[in-house]
């Protein structure tokens, strides 16, 4: 089945829709509705927006704090490996 996403110009967007959210993530529609609680949004009647600079600042920061656990794994792993040396 082919992809029916199109590509999502965010150049002169201040929103997203959800749909489109999902193809800038690189995630699944259904996936997007998941996380829409973790997701930076609001709601003006029945239609869901997405500000584009917010979800920008969300992935990064996403981002950032998984760098950050990696990192800290990586150096207990690193503790626990000396440990066995001695």
């Amino acid at each position: 089945m082919a992809d029916e996403r199109l590509p999502v110009d965010l150049a002169n967007r201040v929103t997203l829709r959800p749909k489109e959210a999902a193809a800038v993530l690189g995630v699944s529609d259904r996936k997007l509705r998941a996380m829409l609680p973790r997701l930076p949004h609001f709601r003006d009647g029945e239609i869901v927006l997405i500000p584009v600079d917010a979800l920008r600042e969300w992935a990064r920061d996403k981002a950032k704090a998984a760098e950050r656990r990696a990192s800290l794994d990586a150096n207990e792993i690193e503790r626990q490996l000396r440990s066995y040396d001695k």
